[in-house]
């Protein structure tokens, strides 16, 4: 099994002998206990300040759930949960189905279990990030090519030129001035927006 990276990790739960369990497994397996907390306020007071990488965390605590806490945390800046639940309250994770809950153990918890499941939670949180990114890159992809398309309609309109040759021209100005071709078409955009309310006067 490939061998993870140390982990900064909240831990967050009611018991006292449950929250000193996990953080002595997860020290064990070599990762960073930033903090152990008892309550859902501690537990987003602590993930503002501190960012941690995964927060492992109860389900009822004294002020709010750790589901609850996840929530709003995750309002702010996603980070991946596991959530550790006891059996009558797993129905209640299952639906909750939130991105950041990645990954649940049941009570009483097998410590054999926690490594394995915090580096699953781990990866894909990766995953996510990575999605989010790539998504986020296709958004301003496709918002560029309309843009640039819409540039490539107005050399054709003013200079009668066919689509290829106007992309061509797109592309040349680009080179010529050395800016992005995106940016040459926002400028081409910019100019027919002012030649036509100069007309309009």
């Amino acid at each position: 099994m490939m061998e993870m990276e140390s982990l900064k990790i909240l831990i967050a739960h009611n018991n006292s002998e449950t929250l000193k369990l996990i953080q002595k497994a997860a020290c064990k397996l070599g990762h960073q206990i930033i903090d152990a907390v008892q309550t859902g306020e501690a537990m987003i007071e602590v993930c503002s300040a501190h960012l941690p990488d995964l927060v492992i965390s109860g389900v009822r605590m004294p002020d709010m759930d750790g589901i609850r806490a996840l929530t709003l945390i995750g309002k702010e800046t996603p980070i991946p949960g596991i959530i550790v639940t006891p059996k009558s309250d797993l129905e209640l994770v299952e639906t909750a189905a939130l991105d950041h809950i990645m990954a649940w153990l049941v009570e009483p918890i097998r410590m054999v279990d926690l490594g394995p499941t915090i580096l699953l939670v781990h990866r894909r949180a990766a995953e996510f990030a990575e999605l989010r990114q790539e998504n986020q890159d296709l958004r301003v992809a496709l918002n560029d090519r309309k843009t640039i398309e819409k540039a490539k309609g107005i050399l054709m309109k003013t200079a009668g030129l066919d689509e290829g040759t106007a992309f061509r021209q797109l592309q040349k100005l680009a080179s010529r001035k050395r800016m992005k071709l995106i940016e040459i078409a926002q400028a081409i955009i910019t100019a027919e927006g002012a030649f036509d309310l100069v007309q309009e006067n």
